[in-house]
């Protein structure tokens, strides 16, 4: 009750008093969630950043990848992932200009 107490009186703050009464209110521990183990983006094994980084954005074949975990900067915040799209955007672009050309 405490928690969605908090949250509803934040959610006013920002929205006005009518985000006080929502259609449905989910509460979750998402520590005790299978998948993502409470946090927001995936946490490497010991030594996957330092060993591999780079390794997560190269391209396979035609296929480049994007998200939070491939972006050069912003690891595992959503301007990460804004970067990596951008990059990997550019990526293809080059790519396409060159086969115009």
């Amino acid at each position: 009750d405490e928690i969605k107490t908090e949250m509803l009186d934040t959610f006013a703050d920002f929205f006005g008093e009518e985000a006080r009464n929502p259609i449905a209110y989910f509460h979750a521990n998402w520590a005790d969630e299978e998948w993502s183990r409470g946090c927001y983006a995936g946490l490497p094994t010991q030594g996957t950043w330092t060993n591999f980084r780079n390794a997560l954005r190269e391209p396979v074949g035609r296929i480049h990848w994007a998200g939070t975990e491939t972006s050069t900067a912003w690891v595992q915040y959503m301007e990460g992932a804004v970067q990596s799209g951008q990059r990997a955007a550019a990526e293809v672009h080059a790519l396409l200009t060159d086969e115009v050309n």
